[in-house]
């Protein structure tokens, strides 16, 4: 189960694991991650409960899912990681009021999915992503991680606020 849930967060972090999972109980469940091979300090993932399906090879974390690290902060009611066999993450779905943090960028939707296979994130139901006082929002949105492409569909909205300049 620690090399599975050292999966789990490789979605989270984007960036490889150099040491192992603590897991600890407390009135919520607790995974705390080591460092990072990018030296990003701890990831936390806290829920109310944590489900494992070896057989299947599905965790759900369910109830306040939090997912805390020095780079960003997830929030959401649900998160499904589904894994391959071999322990590499097939699929992530955050689901119920996502919301992500990073830096002055914030992504906010109904739903998340991030498919290993193609390296997507798709956010959807309602999803606006802000930076700053910039936004845009569509019905659906894609991003692929490895070509820094995204593409919005349907009832695209794009609010842009022109820098400040100085005299």
């Amino acid at each position: 189960m620690k090399n599975l849930l050292k999966f789990a967060m490789l979605f989270v972090l984007g960036v490889s694991l150099s040491t192992s999972v603590q897991a600890a109980t407390r009135s919520k469940s607790l995974v705390e991650m080591g460092k990072t091979s990018a030296g990003d300090g701890p990831t936390v993932i806290t829920s109310d409960k944590l489900e494992f399906d070896y057989n299947e090879f599905i965790a759900l974390f369910d109830g306040h899912v939090v997912v805390k690290n020095s780079k960003f902060t997830l929030k959401a009611d649900r998160m499904l990681v589904c894994f391959e066999h071999t322990n590499d993450i097939k699929r992530v779905d955050a689901v119920g009021n996502v919301d992500l943090k990073s830096g002055d960028m914030r992504a906010v939707c109904g739903k998340a999915t991030y498919t290993s296979s193609d390296g997507k994130i798709l956010i959807q139901n309602n999803p606006v992503v802000s930076k700053g006082e910039n936004s845009i929002a569509g019905n659906k949105m894609s991003i692929w991680l490895n070509d820094e492409r995204v593409v919005v569909e349907d009832d695209v909205s794009l609010e842009t606020q022109p820098k400040a300049t100085t005299p």
